[in-house]
């Protein structure tokens, strides 16, 4: 690239393909912060890379000669008049003989008085059974020689004209039945109970706070990361996968950029990927790929659960696995402007028992926040956390209010956000992979209603299956 700092419309192909190159490698925010002086755009970069995306199969197709080929002329000899008489009395006779064949075949005229020497007959005569394409055929091929093997002696078929008899081929094109397609090599896959065949399977994992908060949390976690650990291992090394990790409603961790193949290394890599100390979770996973390495991004509006499968979808796999949580608890207080873009966040609560519990909770939060705040010993200007508030609550024995049944509230707009997804497919909803949902919840609690009911109608469309996995799951080995 030139250090001139001339405008990028001025630019080469050769040089906005390498800016695509380069942000394909690093990110488009590090490639326009290089090329600052050159007024290079974030639009820019997409723009010419969408246009690689297009157009970059052209680079591959086979490249026309542009120069027409120099006709040679034939030499000519000097042939006798014999020559050419005998060359075309014979092409006359093969056509005549051609024509009087078809005539007889398919009774323009009547040439048994000629053929047979007998009389033509007043009473017309029944059409003949015209043989079949294949009778014809059989009846080109040569007779064998009397002293021929017979082949049912040995061992093999034959046909009832004592030919070895073979499977008729049939086009599609000509109406024939279409070719048998052997499966391939898949993997059986199986996780938590959910079984799948495929050879390009995505596997996503929450690592949302509520996948480990609750009583036992964690060992859970620990169990369905392991059932995605054990399920990689299994992989045929034919098979090509990835691992997608979800992090609040939008961010996204990546084993690769692309699918990779099975391969022992590979298994073994994405295995140690997995195997974070779950006390260190989300903060200790590797950021080896992030969204901003996807070919084709979620649209806005399309965040939690739909985000991930969104993710998954584009790279074009044959299986998706998504295991998840309690995502309908997630506040959308909690996450900025640009998280939320493109959805539309309502304040309904659901039941007037969870408006009580919010009441009542915060009331007692806030009375032990005032009498810490009160310490003497304690700095006027030091906020207490919420941490410092749940401790104090521990050690001074308040029993906080208990969370009510269901879920919390109905401020995320699931509907919304699956008509937003649905509009981003590029195929059908059955096209596309086959899709399992695993949900684990904390005791008592449930998925809303319109939320468990979109990903029923997902999964179903698309071959898969929804389960909420219970307490008996992890307990049993």
């Amino acid at each position: 690239m030139s250090d001139d700092p001339k405008k990028t419309s001025d630019w080469t192909g050769e040089e906005k393909l390498r800016v695509v190159l380069e942000a394909m490698k690093t990110s488009v925010a590090q490639v326009c912060a290089k090329y600052a002086k050159h007024d290079l755009s974030d639009e820019q970069v997409q723009s010419w890379r969408q246009h690689v995306i297009d157009r970059g199969g052209e680079i591959f197709e086979p490249k026309q000669d542009s120069a027409p080929k120099p006709y040679i002329v034939p030499s000519r000899r000097n042939r006798s008049p014999v020559f050419t008489f005998v060359a075309t009395f014979s092409i006359l006779a093969n056509l005549g003989a051609a024509a009087l064949a078809a005539v007889y075949y398919f009774e323009l005229i009547d040439l048994s008085p000629w053929l047979e020497g007998t009389t033509v007959k007043s009473t017309p005569r029944p059409p003949p059974n015209r043989p079949e394409l294949n009778t014809l055929i059989s009846r080109s091929r040569p007779s064998p020689p009397a002293d021929a093997p017979d082949p049912k002696r040995a061992g093999g078929l034959s046909s009832p004209g004592g030919l070895p008899s073979r499977t008729p081929v049939t086009a599609p094109m000509f109406g024939g039945p279409q070719p048998s397609r052997s499966p391939g090599i898949v993997s059986e896959v199986e996780v938590c109970g959910a079984r799948a065949r495929g050879n390009k399977i995505v596997f996503v994992l929450d690592l949302n706070d509520y996948m480990r908060i609750d009583p036992g949390g964690e060992s859970k976690f620990e169990r369905l990361r392991k059932e995605v650990r054990d399920a990689i291992l299994g992989l045929d090394e034919n098979t090509t996968f990835n691992i997608l990790l979800l992090h609040g409603i939008s961010r996204l961790y990546l084993f690769e950029d692309k699918l990779v193949s099975a391969s022992t290394s590979k298994r073994r890599e994405a295995y140690a990927w997995l195997s974070v100390p779950v006390w260190d979770v989300p903060k200790g996973v590797e950021s080896r790929f992030g969204e901003h390495d996807l070919m084709l991004k979620p649209p806005a509006g399309v965040v939690g659960p739909w985000r991930a499968v969104s993710a998954a979808l584009s790279f074009n796999p044959d299986v998706v696995y998504l295991l998840t949580g309690d995502c309908s608890s997630l506040q959308p207080n909690n996450f900025s402007a640009s998280e939320l873009s493109g959805v539309e966040v309502s304040t309904e609560v659901r039941t007037p028992a969870w408006e009580r519990w919010r009441r009542e909770t915060s009331a007692i939060r806030l009375t032990i926040e005032k009498w810490l705040q009160s310490d003497s010993l304690r700095a006027p200007d030091l906020e207490v956390s919420a941490d410092e508030v749940d401790s104090a609550a521990r050690q001074l024995g308040i029993a906080m209010p208990k969370k009510p049944a269901g879920s919390p509230d109905s401020r995320w707009p699931w509907k919304d956000m699956y008509v937003n997804f649905k509009r981003s497919l590029m195929r059908p909803i059955p096209d596309l992979a086959t899709t399992h949902v695993i949900v684990s919840l904390p005791k008592g609690r449930e998925w809303p209603i319109e939320l468990e009911g979109i990903s029923r109608e997902f999964t179903t469309l698309s071959g898969g299956s929804f389960t909420i996995i219970g307490d008996g799951f992890f307990s049993s080995p």
